[in-house]
């Protein structure tokens, strides 16, 4: 479908003859823009630091409160009952990695 200034859009549109603005940089340009560090290159960061990342994970509500639990099985029970402390640890083990 042509417009009064000539350009052609919609569905008439010719593939081999894009608008200006639909045609991206030239090769030229795309090699000043590297020569000059204007690349679209984010580096990757972390967020969280690593002692952030371990005590996010670690103390949490549900860790105190089998921790806890842990500790008065570990006093007054028999070992075997204190095998879900492996809850704990994998738990937190989970969330860290």
């Amino acid at each position: 479908m042509a417009r009064p200034d000539g350009v052609t859009s919609g569905i008439g549109a010719r593939a081999d003859n894009p608008p200006a603005e639909a045609r991206g940089l030239s090769q030229a340009e795309v090699a000043e823009r590297r020569r000059l560090g204007l690349v679209n290159d984010v580096p990757a960061t972390s967020t969280h630091s690593v002692p952030q990342i371990l005590r996010a994970n670690i103390f949490t509500p549900f860790n105190a409160l089998l921790g806890g639990l842990l500790a008065v099985i570990l006093v007054v029970g028999p070992l075997q009952d204190a095998l879900f402390g492996l809850v704990l640890i994998a738990n937190s083990l989970t969330g860290i990695i």
